[in-house]
């Protein structure tokens, strides 16, 4: 999860769709398609995922060359002003959808990890099967969403602040979960494989989108990686 970074382009300078060409009327420039009328109005409680759930699958399936809040708006099925007036500007709008991302699968791991059902070693498995089931879905988003973010990260600051700052977190999850399984391991080694196991998820991302159908047998593959992810957690230092 390679691709060539895509710099950011402006809202004025729209990127072709990839599903379809669109020609835009008077009305369209206002942000309304006649041709897909907008939802009824909706309260802030309701219409932020919904703009925030569009922003994902736009951002996902266009980059960041394509992610602007005009296309967001019409992925969303609303005005371009009912956005701008929860999201005022394209970055405000992007550090919003890559923060909601990474809350949503810290708040699923973090799930996992403490579930009082399973193990700490099966708390680990089921946080990797998690992470192959996502890898493995058809509409994956998982892969081409970090991408775009890695590469967004090492040209822009404000998104490379926010990609440490998650790091931060999914190691610390990781720690803890070395820390479970392996009670005898001082914090600090813990912190150390914890970062080991983040950034073997990170290259599992890479390599299982590289890898193309038929790369990998991919059960045989799951249960080698569980074999390594539980040998760098139960390891004595």
């Amino acid at each position: 999860m390679q691709r060539t970074a895509a710099r950011s382009q402006p809202d004025s300078i729209p990127r072709v769709s990839k599903m379809k060409d669109l020609s835009l009327s008077s009305a369209e420039l206002g942000g309304h398609d006649p041709r897909s009328p907008a939802r009824q109005r909706g309260n802030r409680s309701t219409r932020i995922p919904e703009i925030l759930e569009a922003a994902i699958r736009v951002f996902a399936s266009e980059g960041n060359v394509g992610f602007t809040q005009r296309r967001v708006a019409a992925e969303a099925q609303i005005r371009l002003g009912t956005l701008q007036h929860y999201f005022g500007s394209r970055d405000a709008l992007l550090l919003a959808t890559i923060e909601e991302v990474a809350r949503r699968y810290l708040e699923q791991y973090r799930s996992l990890s403490s579930d009082p059902a399973l193990s700490p070693e099966a708390r680990l498995d089921a946080v990797l099967d998690d992470v192959f089931d996502a890898l493995a879905e058809a509409n994956n988003v998982v892969s081409p969403f970090a991408f775009e973010c890695w590469c967004l990260a090492e040209h822009q600051p404000a998104v490379r602040e926010l990609m440490v700052k998650v790091s931060k977190e999914f190691q610390a999850l990781f720690s803890g979960l070395v820390a479970q399984i392996n009670k005898v391991l001082p914090a600090d080694e813990c912190r150390l494989r914890g970062a080991l196991l983040y950034s073997h998820w990170q290259g599992l991302i890479v390599f299982l989108r590289r890898s193309g159908p038929g790369g990998v047998d991919d059960a045989a593959f799951r249960t080698a990686t569980k074999v390594v992810w539980k040998a760098m957690s139960v390891a004595p230092q």
